[in-house]
C-alpha cells in the first residue's frame, strides 16, 4: 500500500525537495494463544512493508531572447501605422495599459508558411535550455517515461545535492555557450532596450503522484533599484524618485503551452475532422448525449471563416457517416448508426485523408476522436479495410505504408476475432496510424475526448485513458469526461482545440510578481484540466473547476514571456529588477488545493518547491544571481 501524505512544514524559501521516504518494515511476533475452553489458530504475516509515496517536481526549460541581433534577417519591424492591419505573417506583443507606448510588432520573413517562418526565427533566438547536450540552446528531446528515472537528464533545481546551493540553477547539462553558463541566472538580461522581448517555457513533471501545482515568484529587493540616475532619466517627465519604472514598463504574459513549443499560438485557420465512435457500447441516452455534445462542439466553433469542420463515424463494422469540410454554420451531422466493433484506425486514417484533400494550405489540421473505448475491429474478417465517400471523392483505409502493421497487407491485419477484447496488437496498430498522422509536416494533431464512464482495462492490462493519452492524442490534447457531461463542456473543448493555448496573465512585471506571491506564497494556482472554467487569478484555489495535474512524470508546460514596449523609455535607464520564479506542488490525495495542513495545525505548509533565480536589468550594469 502507498500513502503520499507528508504534512511536515517546510519553509518556502529553502531550496530543498521533499525527500523520498524509505520503507517501513513491520513484522509480527508469534505468540501462543488459546485455552482448553477456546480454540485458536494464529497465522504469522512476516515482513510486512508500508512504503510512503513520493511527490517530487522536476523542471526543464528552453529560453529565447530577441535583441535585434540573432534572427534579425528573419523579421522586420512593423510600422506603427500598420500594427492594427493583420496579415498572415505578423506577430504582436501589445503595449499594456500605457498610452505612451506602442506594441512590439514584427513580421516574419521567408518563403514558408507563417508557422514555418516563425519556427525558424524561434530556433535562431534560442539561448538556453535544459537538457542541452550539444549546447545549441535548443532543448534535447526526451519522452515522459525517461523523466523520473534520470534518463532525460533533468535536474531538480532545488536539489540539496547540487554542487553549490548558492548557484541555484546549477546543472551540468544546461546550455553552456557565450550567452549563458551553468550557475548563471536563467533569465539573465543585460542592457535591455525598448523593443526587446523573450520568453522561457518551463516543463514540470510530478514524479509518482498527481498533485496541485502553483507557479510562484517574488521580487528580490536586494537586486532591484534605480541604479545610476542618468541625466536623461532624471529629466524624463515620467521619472519618479524612488520608483523602479522598469517593473511597470516591462510587460509579461503567462500561458499554458500544451505542445511545449515556446510559442503563444494565435487563433488562425483550423480544419477539424470529428471521428465519432458509434460502436455498440454506446446505447440509449448515451447516444443522445454524444450527438448533443457534437452539436454543441460545432456550434461553438467560429463562423468568421477561420474554422472548417467535417465528420466521420466508426462502428457497426464500418467507417461511415462521412461529411466533408464546411463552415460550422453549414455542418449537419446526419443520422448515425450504432453497433458492433470500434474500427478506430480506419476512421483516423480517413479523417486525415479528408484533411489532406480538402484542407486549406495554412490551416492547422486537427482530428478530434470522440470515443468510449479502445480499437477493436475486423471481427470474423481477414485483413479488414474501410472506405467512405463524400462529394464525389472516395477514401480508403489503410492508405499504405505506415498505416498498417504489415505494409504488404491490403488491410489492418492486427484485427481480433473476439469483440469483447481490445488486444495489444490492435492497440499497437492503431498507434502506428496515429503516429503517422502526427508526423505529417503540416503539423497535424489528434485531440482525443474519452467519454468512457470510469476506468477501462484493455488487453495486456493497460488502462484505456493511459493508452489514449500516451499513444493516440497529441501532447496536451487529451480530455476525459463522462459522456453525460459532454454536452455541457463541448464548447470549452472546442475553444481548446481552436485556440489551442490559454493565456492566464497579461500585465506588467510588477503586477505579475504580485500575483505570483499571492495565496500565502504558493502563487498562482494552475489548472490541470483546461476544459473546465477556472480563473487562475480570480477564483479560489479550491474551486471545484480546478483539477490536479497528472503524475507519473507526464510533461506539463507553462510559458513566461516578457517584452519592453517601444517608447522613449528614458525613465527606465539604469533600472534593474531581480526576482524568483518557481513551482510549488502538493499531493492531490487528501488535499483540496489550498495548502497542506502542517503538523501544528496552525500554518500553511509547503509540499515540494523548485525555484529559479532571475534578474532583469537595463543600461550597462551587470546582473547578479539570486542565492
Amino acid at each position: 500500500m502507498t500513502d503520499d501524505n507528508n504534512q511536515k512544514l517546510y519553509d518556502l524559501s529553502r531550496r530543498r525537495v521533499l525527500a523520498g521516504l524509505g520503507a517501513v518494515g513491520l513484522a509480527s511476533a508469534g505468540a501462543g494463544l488459546g485455552t482448553s475452553a477456546f480454540f485458536s489458530d494464529q497465522e504469522d504475516f512476516e515482513g510486512n512493508e508500508l512504503t510512503a509515496g513520493t511527490l517530487d517536481v522536476l523542471v526543464d526549460w528552453e529560453e529565447h531572447y530577441y535583441d535585434g541581433s540573432a534572427g534579425r534577417d528573419l523579421v522586420e519591424l512593423v510600422p506603427e501605422s500598420d500594427i492594427d492591419i493583420l496579415d498572415d505573417n505578423q506577430y504582436i506583443l501589445p503595449a499594456v495599459e500605457n498610452p505612451d507606448a506602442r506594441a512590439v510588432a514584427i513580421r516574419f520573413l521567408g518563403e514558408g508558411t507563417f508557422q514555418e517562418n516563425k519556427d525558424a526565427f524561434w530556433d535562431a533566438t534560442s539561448i538556453e535550455a535544459l537538457p542541452d547536450g550539444d549546447n545549441d540552446g535548443i532543448q534535447d528531446e526526451f519522452s515522459d517515461d525517461q523523466v523520473c528515472n534520470g534518463e532525460a537528464g533533468l535536474t531538480n533545481v532545488g536539489n540539496a545535492d547540487a554542487e553549490e546551493l548558492s548557484e541555484g540553477l546549477y546543472a551540468p547539462n544546461r546550455t553552456s555557450n557565450d550567452v549563458t553558463a551553468p550557475g548563471d541566472p536563467l533569465i539573465n538580461l543585460d542592457d535591455v532596450k525598448p523593443g526587446d522581448f523573450g520568453e522561457v517555457t518551463f516543463s514540470f513533471h510530478l514524479c509518482d503522484n498527481p498533485g496541485y501545482v502553483w507557479l510562484n515568484g517574488m521580487l528580490n529587493e536586494d537586486f532591484t533599484g534605480e541604479g545610476i540616475l542618468t541625466e536623461p532619466e532624471r529629466n524624463d517627465p515620467d521619472e519618479m524618485e524612488g520608483v523602479v519604472e522598469l517593473l511597470d514598463e516591462m510587460q509579461v504574459r503567462m500561458w499554458y503551452d500544451p505542445d511545449c513549443d515556446n510559442q503563444v499560438e494565435r487563433r488562425g485557420e483550423v480544419d477539424i475532422m470529428l471521428a465519432i465512435d458509434t460502436s455498440g457500447s454506446i446505447t440509449g441516452q448515451e447516444q443522445t448525449d454524444l450527438e448533443d455534445g457534437v452539436a454543441t462542439f460545432v456550434d461553438a466553433l467560429p463562423t468568421d471563416g477561420s474554422a472548417q469542420v467535417g465528420a466521420v463515424s466508426f462502428g457497426d463494422d464500418s467507417v461511415t457517416g462521412l461529411s466533408g469540410l464546411v463552415d460550422p454554420g453549414n455542418f449537419s451531422l446526419g443520422s448515425l448508426s450504432y453497433g458492433a466493433d470500434t474500427p478506430m484506425p480506419g476512421a483516423i486514417d480517413i479523417a486525415d485523408q479528408v484533411l489532406d484533400d480538402q484542407g486549406r494550405p495554412d490551416a492547422l489540421p486537427v482530428v478530434v476522436v470522440v470515443t468510449d473505448g479502445g480499437p477493436n475491429y475486423g471481427e470474423n474478417e481477414t485483413d479488414p479495410s474501410y472506405s467512405a465517400s463524400v462529394g464525389g471523392s472516395s477514401y480508403s483505409a489503410p492508405r499504405g505504408a505506415g498505416f498498417s502493421a504489415d505494409d504488404n497487407s491490403p488491410g489492418y491485419d492486427n484485427n481480433d476475432s473476439d469483440p469483447a477484447t481490445v488486444t495489444e496488437a490492435e492497440q499497437d496498430e492503431t498507434a502506428l496510424v496515429a503516429d503517422a498522422v502526427k508526423a505529417n509536416p503540416d503539423g497535424s494533431r489528434i485531440a482525443v475526448l474519452n467519454v468512457a464512464p470510469g476506468t477501462t482495462e484493455l488487453g495486456g492490462g493497460r488502462d484505456l485513458s493511459d493508452y489514449l493519452e500516451d499513444e493516440i492524442a497529441s501532447a496536451g490534447f487529451y480530455n476525459q469526461i463522462p459522456i453525460s457531461n459532454f454536452p455541457g463542456v463541448a464548447d470549452d473543448i472546442a475553444a481548446e482545440v481552436v485556440v489551442e493555448e490559454e493565456v492566464f496573465f497579461n500585465g506588467s512585471l510588477r503586477t505579475a510578481l504580485s500575483a505570483l506571491s499571492e495565496n500565502e506564497g504558493r502563487g498562482v494556482p494552475l489548472d490541470g484540466n483546461r476544459v473546465t472554467t477556472f480563473d487562475e487569478l480570480a477564483d479560489p484555489e479550491d474551486d471545484p473547476n480546478r483539477d490536479p495535474f497528472t503524475g507519473a512524470g507526464v510533461t506539463h508546460c507553462v510559458g513566461f514571456q516578457w517584452w519592453l514596449p517601444v517608447n522613449h523609455a528614458n525613465q527606465i535607464q539604469g533600472d534593474k529588477a531581480g526576482f524568483d520564479i518557481g513551482f510549488y506542488a502538493e499531493q492531490a490525495r487528501h488535499n483540496t488545493g489550498v495548502g497542506m495542513i502542517p503538523e501544528d495545525g496552525n500554518a500553511t505548509g509547503t509540499g515540494n518547491t523548485t525555484e529559479t533565480g532571475n534578474t532583469t536589468e537595463t543600461g550597462n550594469t551587470t546582473t547578479e544571481q539570486l542565492s
